[in-house]
C-alpha cells in the first residue's frame, strides 16, 4: 500500500472515529434530556391528580371518566396509594393492579422518589406527596410517543449527516494527501528520467525551506557526488587504458621483431632489457593503481591509529635511498618538538608512507643533484611536512593541473612516470583531513603537507 493511500485511510479513520464519538455523545445527551423531561411531565400530571383527589375538588369517579377513554400513549396512567399501600385511585379500572407498584411502594417511602423503565420503554415515576388528608404514594406510567419519535428522527438525521461528513472527509483527506505528496511524485518522475549515462539532471528544490526541499537538496548533492565519481571513473579508465597500452605495445613490438628476424646475443640482451624495463613500469603502475584504490576507500573502512611522523619520515628516507642509491634525502627539524604529541597524527601508516614516498621520489627524480630535503615542523593543532628540491620551476599554469590524475608536466622527459603519484598523494592527504600545497619559484620546488594533530 502506498504511503499516500495509507495516510488517507488512517486520517479518515481517525476523523471518522472522532466524529462518531461526538455524534454518539450528542445523541446520548439528548436521549437523557428527553427521558428526564418526560419524567418531569409525569411528575406534574400525577401531582395534579393527587391534589384534586386529596382536596376533593373533583370526584375520583368523574376524574376517572375523564381520562378512561384517553389513549395511554397520550395520557400517562396515574395510580395513587395511601401510606399503608391501599389503592385510592387509578385512571382505568380495567387495568389489573401491577405487583410492581407493591414492590416500589417501600422504595418510594425510603427514598422519596423512584424512576424505572419497562421492557417496552414505558417510563414509571413514583414519588411521595404530602396532602391535606395525609401522605400518598403516587405512580405515573406512560410512553413518550413524541420523545421517541424525535429520537428516531434524530438518529436518522445524525446517521445521514455522519455518512455525508465521512464522504466529505475521505475526499478532502485524499485530495490533501495527493497535494502533499505531489512534490514526491514529481521527484520520482524526475529520478526515473535519470540514468548512469546522464547524471546531470537535478531535482526541483522548491522553496528550500521545508522537509521535502531538504530531501531534494540532499538528493541533488548525492547526484553531484555520483556524477563526479562516474566522471572520474571514466577518466581513470581512459587514462589507465592509455598508460597500460603504451608499455604493453612496446613489449609486444620488441618481442615480435626479435622473433621475426635472426638477432645476435647483444640484440637479444637489448630486447630483454627493454621488455624488463617496460614490465617494471607496468608493475609500478599496477602498484600505484592498487594504492589509489586503497586511498579511495571510505574513511570508516580504513584502520586509523596514532602515527609519529618523524619515525615515518625516517622509514621513507631509508626506503627511497635503498631503492636508488643515487638519491640523497636529508631530514631537518625546523622546530624541535618538546613532546611527541606535537608530531603525532591519527592516520593509516601505510597510506601516509605511500604519500610521502611519492613526494620524496618525485623530488629526487626532478632535482638537479637528485637530492631533496624533508622539513618537519608543527603549529597549533597541525604537523607540517615540507619536501623541497632544487630543479626547474614548475610553470604556474601547470601547477593548477599537477594533482590531476595521469597529468604530466612539460618536464616529463626528465624522468619516467605515469602521472598517478601526486594525484594519489592528494587523495591520501584529503583522506586524513589534511592539506597539500605547492610552491615553485627561483629554482626551488616545495610540497607542503599539513596534517591535524591528535587532540
Amino acid at each position: 500500500m502506498k504511503i499516500q493511500t495509507k495516510l488517507s485511510f488512517i486520517y479518515s479513520c481517525i476523523f471518522g472515529i472522532i466524529l462518531l464519538i461526538f455524534i454518539v455523545a450528542v445523541y446520548q445527551y439528548y436521549s437523557r434530556k428527553s427521558q428526564d423531561d418526560y419524567f418531569e411531565r409525569l411528575h406534574i400530571r400525577a401531582a395534579l391528580k393527587a391534589d384534586l383527589i386529596d382536596g376533593e375538588t373533583i370526584s375520583p369517579d368523574i376524574l376517572r371518566l375523564i381520562y378512561e377513554s384517553t389513549p395511554g400513549e397520550y395520557e400517562p396512567l396515574v395510580t395513587i396509594y395511601d401510606k399503608q399501600g391501599k389503592l385510592i385511585y387509578r385512571d382505568k379500572q380495567d387495568v389489573i393492579e401491577s405487583n410492581k407498584h407493591q414492590l416500589l411502594i417501600n422504595e418510594v417511602k425510603k427514598k422519596g422518589i423512584c424512576k424505572t423503565w419497562d421492557e417496552d420503554n414505558r417510563q414509571t415515576y413514583g414519588f411521595l406527596i404530602e396532602g391535606l388528608k395525609g401522605e400518598y404514594v403516587v405512580f405515573a406510567t406512560g410512553y413518550d410517543v413524541h420523545g421517541f419519535t424525535r429520537l428516531t428522527n434524530l438518529r436518522w438525521i445524525l446517521l445521514t449527516a455522519y455518512l455525508i461528513a465521512m464522504i466529505f472527509i475521505i475526499i478532502t483527506v485524499r485530495l490533501f494527501a495527493r497535494q502533499a505528496f505531489r512534490p514526491v511524485s514529481r521527484m520520482i518522475e524526475e529520478v526515473e528520467k535519470n540514468n548512469p549515462s546522464n547524471l546531470a539532471l537535478r531535482l526541483d528544490e522548491g522553496n528550500r525551506k521545508d522537509e521535502l526541499a531538504s530531501l531534494a537538496i540532499t538528493f541533488n548533492k548525492m547526484l553531484t557526488q555520483l556524477e563526479e565519481a562516474f566522471t572520474e571513473q571514466k577518466r581513470l579508465v581512459y587514462n589507465m587504458s592509455h598508460e597500460l597500452r603504451t608499455p604493453l605495445a612496446a613489449i609486444i613490438t620488441e618481442l615480435e621483431l626479435s622473433v621475426q628476424r635472426q638477432c645476435d646475443e647483444e640484440e637479444y640482451q637489448r630486447v630483454i632489457r627493454q621488455a624488463l624495463k617496460d614490465a617494471n613500469r607496468l608493475a609500478k603502475l599496477s602498484n600505484s593503481l592498487l594504492d589509489l584504490a586503497k586511498a579511495s576507500y571510505d574513511i570508516s573502512g580504513i584502520a586509523m591509529h596514532p602515527v609519529r611522523l618523524d619515525e615515518l619520515v625516517l622509514e621513507v628516507c631509508g626506503k627511497v635511498q635503498r631503492a636508488d642509491s643515487k638519491c640523497s634525502v636529508h631530514l631537518l627539524f625546523d622546530k624541535e618538538p618538546d613532546d611527541e604529541s606535537l608530531i603525532t597524527v591519527d592516520g593509516n601508516s601505510y597510506l601516509l608512507e605511500v604519500a610521502l614516498t611519492n613526494l620524496v621520489e618525485n623530488a629526487c627524480k626532478y632535482s638537479i643533484d637528485r637530492a631533496c630535503e624533508i622539513h618537519l615542523s608543527y603549529e597549533e593543532n597541525l604537523c607540517l611536512v615540507s619536501v623541497v628540491n632544487n630543479g626547474t620551476d614548475i610553470p604556474l599554469e601547470e601547477q593548477k593541473a599537477i594533482f590531476d590524475p595521469f597529468y604530466r608536466g612539460s618536464n616529463k622527459s626528465v624522468a619516467d612516470g605515469n602521472g598517478i603519484g601526486l594525484y594519489l598523494v592528494q587523495k591520501i592527504i584529503d583522506l586524513h583531513q589534511g592539506n597539500i600545497c605547492l610552491h615553485s619559484s627561483q629554482g626551488s620546488t616545495s610540497f607542503i603537507v599539513d596534517l591535524p594533530l591528535i587532540h
